[in-house]
């Protein structure tokens, strides 16, 4: 597993997700509480970035299949950074949504294409260890990025976690064109078999509408729509909820990055286990548990006891962390399971194909669930953001459970090729 294309893209990968997750804690906050805008504004500054991603996701995704993946994530790297270098010269949350969105056409190559480099290293049987192993890079890198981002705004200003964040993603994608091979070894048979360059050659074409007729692909792109609708409402507000008066009122924005660190720590550091464990036992069975046992973690929120204390200048709320440590946990069962099932797609309609679908259905979710959410929040307050949010992505996983269920036929094939080795029929 760990030759010289995983490790280089694990590091990547890590260091790029720091330097994206330094704005978490900091984000909403900026746009709320230091340039004074709506909770509208609050919601499109924090998923402006998935805009672009939802239009040019599934485009550089097909793409990377034909002409190869590593131009478009090392571009994608420094497109991020140098658009993140904007929020210094920000003086209207205008200004920050309209970097954020540029910042969404360096992540629209960065996501499909990381997550479809993984897919071809992986052979076989294997899905589930890689794609475990390689979330480690992103959870860490977001549980750490928020932690750091947070601190380093309390200590030093906001200006601080720009500069850091812009210098971090530049140097990333620098790193990534010097040291990373052309493209990963291995089969996919959607883009083709790779050449003796490791390119993959060029395969059948396939209309979208054929691949989104495919019952595999049907339930891939609806779980990350649904459960990143989920999902981005109860993030876009977290910090403004544990921040301000409206909220717990606790004033630490180190507290929202730890946080958000435990939850990605936790899933991080259990993910390659997990990953294990899923190509072992049913997949679908272990994104059943993860996803409800998350949602039920996130409609509690608002029922918590709202005590808290000083640790030093850190102001703690400790059910509110337990909270996310057991949602780490969760999180930690269901995504290499997901994902292993995504790779699985990808080896029969392109792996770049399905993973930029796949971006595509995150980033409407995502986009869609903030702005819905600014919604929630201007009708019953903050706390009702996260008994909608759970409801939501209790929904999502049980709309996956049923899609997964009409596609079993197509998971048989699929299965069947790849023991096989051999390429199945064209889908359509």
């Amino acid at each position: 597993m760990w030759t010289r294309p995983f490790t280089v893209l694990w590091i990547s990968m890590f260091a790029a997700m720091i330097g994206i997750a330094m704005l978490s804690p900091l984000i909403p906050v900026f746009v709320r509480e230091d340039l004074g805008g709506p909770e509208i504004a609050v919601a499109l500054a924090f998923a402006g970035v998935t805009a672009p991603m939802m239009v040019l996701s599934p485009l550089i995704g097909r793409f990377g299949d034909r002409v190869g993946l590593k131009p478009f994530l090392a571009g994608g790297f420094m497109v991020y950074g140098l658009a993140a270098s904007g929020y210094l010269i920000s003086t209207a949350w205008e200004h920050v949504v309209f970097f954020r969105v540029l910042s969404g056409v360096g992540a629209a190559a960065i996501f499909p294409m990381a997550l479809a480099y993984v897919g071809r290293l992986a052979p076989p049987g294997r899905e589930g260890a890689f794609s475990g192993a390689f979330a480690v890079s992103q959870v860490l890198g977001f549980g750490t990025g928020p932690l750091i981002g947070g601190a380093l705004r309390d200590a030093a200003g906001n200006h601080a976690v720009f500069t850091t964040m812009s210098l971090l993603l530049v140097g990333t994608g620098l790193a990534a064109f010097a040291l990373l091979p052309p493209a990963a070894r291995g089969t996919d048979a959607g883009a083709g078999s790779p050449d003796a360059t490791g390119e993959a050659a060029r395969g059948p074409a396939r209309t979208w509408l054929q691949l989104l007729r495919y019952g595999p692909v049907q339930a891939a792109l609806t779980v990350q729509a649904v459960v990143t609708l989920g999902w981005g409402s109860g993030a876009t507000f977290l910090a403004v909820y544990v921040v301000s008066d409206d909220g717990l009122g606790t004033g630490s924005a180190t507290f929202v990055g730890l946080l958000l660190a435990c939850r990605a720590l936790i899933g991080g550091s259990l993910q390659p286990v997990f990953g294990r464990l899923a190509d072992r036992v049913s997949r679908l069975r272990l994104v059943m548990i993860g996803l409800i046992v998350a949602a039920t973690g996130q409609f509690l929120i608002p029922s918590l006891p709202g005590d808290t204390f000083e640790v030093g200048t850190l102001v703690l709320a400790p059910w509110l962390l337990a909270v996310f440590v057991v949602v780490g946990f969760a999180e930690s069962l269901a995504f290499p399971a997901q994902q292993a099932i995504f790779v699985e797609v990808g080896r029969r309609v392109g792996m770049g194909s399905v993973m930029g679908l796949t971006q595509m259905g995150s980033s409407l979710g995502f986009l869609a669930g903030s702005i819905v959410g600014a919604g929630v929040v201007e009708l019953f307050g903050l706390a009702a953001i996260f008994r909608y949010a759970g409801l939501v992505v209790f929904s999502g996983a049980l709309l996956f459970l049923v899609l997964m269920l009409r596609a079993r036929a197509d998971f048989a094939e699929l299965r069947a090729a790849a023991r096989a080795d051999a390429p199945p029929p064209a889908p359509g």
